[in-house]
């Protein structure tokens, strides 16, 4: 086909500038990678209906993903055991400008900095900014003059990594590509099965209640990062607020807020709390619903907020804004506009499930290579199959991100300071990466019998079960 002819030219003459922008964002060779594959693959789907150069709408895409993933609180460090050997530049390169603006353009904000890489390295005016970022050309100027004011101000600076030399070359990146799309597909064809049974059941007096499974979520697969997926909620942005009731089994409970919408001058949040009690929020999407972050209680918290096994609980969900805090005195202002009227809320809630109750997939002949984070600071951990179980981790302030992904089905158990906190589980071969967040000094882990108080160094424990393949576990700040 035509299409797919000047999609794979596309890929093969262009990706490698691409790659540029995502490494620029994400600072690491392995996460610009998969970032721009997935904007790759998004695009295609709408392919046919781009017009005139493809370029401006994949980029688009690529900043939109961007957003969208580091609005989970991914700080831009990342994670290995110990801190790695940085290379030296050669005498001669020492004063190169662009060494020094690496280290100070990765500790700008995430607005500021992808404000700063489309002005000066895409050469994009305000206005074609603002377009692109959904916001004001004032917001424009505001964010780019405070990040060049933090770039001129910022002590600490580091040499700038050349592009990975590993890096897949267009015709590798091309078939990567290829194969997400295939994997897309087959998950599209599944959700649509999972639709035309809802039709179906409907059709024959078996379909479930109004308000049990809302059309948006009847392809939500019925289980779910280690949880069996028992109740499923949606609602608009206009209702801003949604409920679910449920009666649980066990209090080993999961929670998957998610919200998306077209757009907002403001990053936006799904708020959860049970009984009044809030459990935690996430941050919006502008491409979908994703339930990739979740929500893990310790039961004795749940107790607390009057959650019991056998009684009905509800749990509620809300829009807020999101506010980002960037070290600037300058007060927040309160967005203008009203929110999208096309946005919507979701909650998922999930009760854990035993890694031998479920039956897993036949294994593929040929496991395909998993990607490992690049590099680190010191305050960021990585374990993986082939190395130690255990790492400190100097943990200075607030929360930390975990994020694990594994070639095959099993179990990680994450344990800090011998106190269990996250139980990571996969029931296929899809590599997918998941990611939770744990706070070491909040009330929940003082449930659950971890006294910290930072700075501390922190003892991180990984436990791997059933595990057959490569895997890895990392431990961040959570910014």
């Amino acid at each position: 086909m035509a299409g797919t002819a000047e999609f794979d030219e596309f890929v093969m003459a262009r990706s490698r500038h691409l790659l540029r922008i995502a490494y620029l964002l994400t600072g690491d060779h392995a996460l610009a990678e998969d970032l721009l594959q997935t904007a790759l693959v998004k695009s295609w789907s709408a392919w046919r209906r781009i017009n005139g150069d493809p370029e401006p709408y994949v980029r688009q895409v690529l900043l939109n993903t961007y957003r969208s993933w580091w609005r989970r609180r991914w700080n831009g460090e990342r994670p290995a055991e110990t801190l790695p050997e940085q290379p030296m530049a050669a005498p001669q390169a020492a004063v190169d400008e662009r060494d020094e603006v690496w280290r100070a353009l990765g500790r700008l904000s995430r607005q500021q900095r992808v404000v700063l890489v489309l002005r000066y390295f895409e050469d994009l005016s305000e206005a074609e900014i603002a377009k692109a970022l959904d916001i004001s050309p004032g917001s424009v100027k505001s964010y780019a003059a405070k990040g060049l004011a933090r770039l001129r101000l910022d002590p600490d600076l580091q040499a700038l990594p050349a592009i990975d030399e590993d890096a897949p070359a267009g015709n590798e990146r091309l078939a990567g590509v290829r194969q997400r799309i295939v994997q897309q597909r087959r998950g599209r064809l599944a959700s649509a099965a999972a639709a035309l049974a809802v039709v179906l059941a409907g059709i024959t007096g078996y379909a479930i209640g109004p308000g049990r499974e809302p059309d948006g979520l009847a392809g939500v697969p019925d289980f779910h990062q280690g949880y069996r997926i028992t109740e499923r909620a949606q609602a608009t942005f206009a209702a801003e607020t949604g409920e679910l009731t449920f009666t649980p089994s066990t209090l080993d409970l999961a929670f998957f807020p998610a919200c998306t919408h077209s757009g907002y001058e403001v990053p936006l949040e799904v708020k959860v709390w049970v009984g009044g009690n809030a459990l935690g929020a996430v941050d919006c999407a502008t491409d979908g619903l994703s339930f990739d972050s979740r929500l893990t209680p310790a039961a004795d918290t749940l107790r607390a907020a009057g959650v019991e096994v056998g009684k009905p609980v509800t749990v509620t969900f809300a829009l807020d804004v999101a506010y980002v805090y960037t070290g600037s005195s300058t007060p927040v202002t309160e967005p203008k506009a009203e929110v999208p009227a096309d946005g919507v809320l979701a909650l998922l809630v999930g009760e854990a499930v035993g890694f031998d109750q479920v039956d897993l997939p036949e294994r593929p002949a040929v496991l395909p290579p998993l990607d490992r984070p690049a590099y680190a600071t010191g305050t960021s951990v990585l374990l993986t199959a082939d190395g130690p179980r255990t790492a400190t981790l100097d943990w200075r302030s607030g929360g930390v991100r975990i994020m694990a992904r594994s070639q095959t089905p099993g179990v990680l158990r994450l344990r800090i300071n011998g106190v269990l906190v996250d139980v990571t589980t996969w029931w296929d071969y899809e590599q997918q990466t998941w990611q939770s967040e744990f706070a070491p000094a909040s009330d929940d882990a003082k449930v659950r019998g971890l006294s910290a108080q930072y700075p501390d160094l922190l003892t991180i424990t990984v436990e791997p079960e059933h595990l057959t393949g490569d895997w890895w576990l990392a431990v961040m700040p959570a910014g």
